[in-house]
């Protein structure tokens, strides 16, 4: 419900027009931007953080609508807020990606309430602004950590499976075809032992660049864990080309290409090699038992030798 005026005074939207000095040196001790307007959209008035906020003087802004002070797009937003708040009085909290008048863009939430004249009826509103800005780099960050492996920057295990469990569930509906490549990385355990772990994180980010240029738009890689990478490798039905045979050759092609770009370690140029397992859908098989038999097969390559592909 909006506040009743009369119990706040007489008349509160004559009493913010009012330029009273102890209204403002009030609303100036407080830290975060506060503004407030007529029903018009016209500003009545505004504390020192919101000047500094705005990069207006209270003076420039007082009988100004938003039309007059930010471009067409952001005024409109700030409108269609402002008359919704009016159409449904009470308070109104949304947040908005902004751009300050010098450019910059911030995240901010707005935490606004409509007041009513001696008559009760809706005068204007009043609006706080809290800069939220750090606050969703943070959340971003925080995201970012639940979805991709930190060294890699591919996704990790568990939003992998996620990708993954999505993906069979399209096969299982007959909407397109779905691969396992499981890779691991041949004799990586010499690298740490040998140059220390530092130099072995180097490898794997040398290791997941290689992988990323050889990646297909449609893959889905995922660091599975330690020095192995999973790829799903999908595509839609109607494709001339045998799966299996399409499958094989990616995985080729991910051998390839980390063949070709040898690692610097210190002042050695270290050849490095995959070994990969290979498999298929099949309407009986579960994801889990694709990435089981992907774990078999990988096993069947390093036997015969390493730095190849096996079913």
């Amino acid at each position: 419900m909006p506040y009743d005026a009369p119990n706040l005074h007489p008349d509160l939207l004559q009493c913010l027009a009012s330029d009273s000095y102890l209204l403002q040196l009030t609303l100036d001790t407080l830290p975060v931007p506060i503004f407030y307007k007529d029903k018009e959209g016209v500003y009545l008035g505004c504390n020192k953080a919101f000047e500094s906020f705005i990069k207006l003087t209270r003076e420039e802004l007082i009988g100004k609508s938003v039309y007059e002070i930010f471009d067409e797009e952001l005024a409109e937003v700030y409108q269609r807020a402002d008359q919704a708040l009016f159409d449904n009085p009470g308070v109104q909290i949304y947040e908005k990606q902004i751009k300050t008048r010098e450019g910059d863009s911030v995240f901010v939430r707005f935490h606004k309430t409509s007041f009513n004249d001696n008559q009760g009826r809706v005068a204007g509103l009043i609006g706080v602004i809290f800069d939220i800005t750090e606050l969703k780099a943070m959340e971003e960050q925080l995201t970012h950590h639940a979805i991709y492996d930190d060294l890699t920057q591919f996704y990790n295990r568990r939003e992998g499976i996620v990708i993954g469990e999505r993906l069979h569930h399209a096969c299982c509906q007959q909407q397109g075809e779905l691969g396992v490549i499981l890779i691991d990385v041949d004799y990586f355990k010499l690298i740490n032992d040998t140059y220390g772990h530092m130099t072995g994180d180097d490898a794997l980010r040398h290791i997941a660049a290689i992988l990323k240029q050889a990646q297909d738009q449609e893959d889905i890689v995922m660091r599975w864990g330690g020095e192995e990478f999973v790829v799903l490798v999908s595509r839609p039905f109607g494709t001339a080309q045998d799966f299996d045979n399409y499958l094989y050759e990616h995985a080729q092609t991910y051998c390839e290409a980390i063949r070709q770009h040898r690692f610097q370690a210190g002042d050695d140029a270290l050849q490095i090699t995959f070994s990969c397992g290979l498999s298929a859908f099949e309407p009986s098989k579960s994801l889990t038992q694709m990435l089981h038999d992907a774990d078999a097969a990988l096993y069947r390559a390093k036997d015969a030798g390493r730095d190849n592909v096996s079913w």
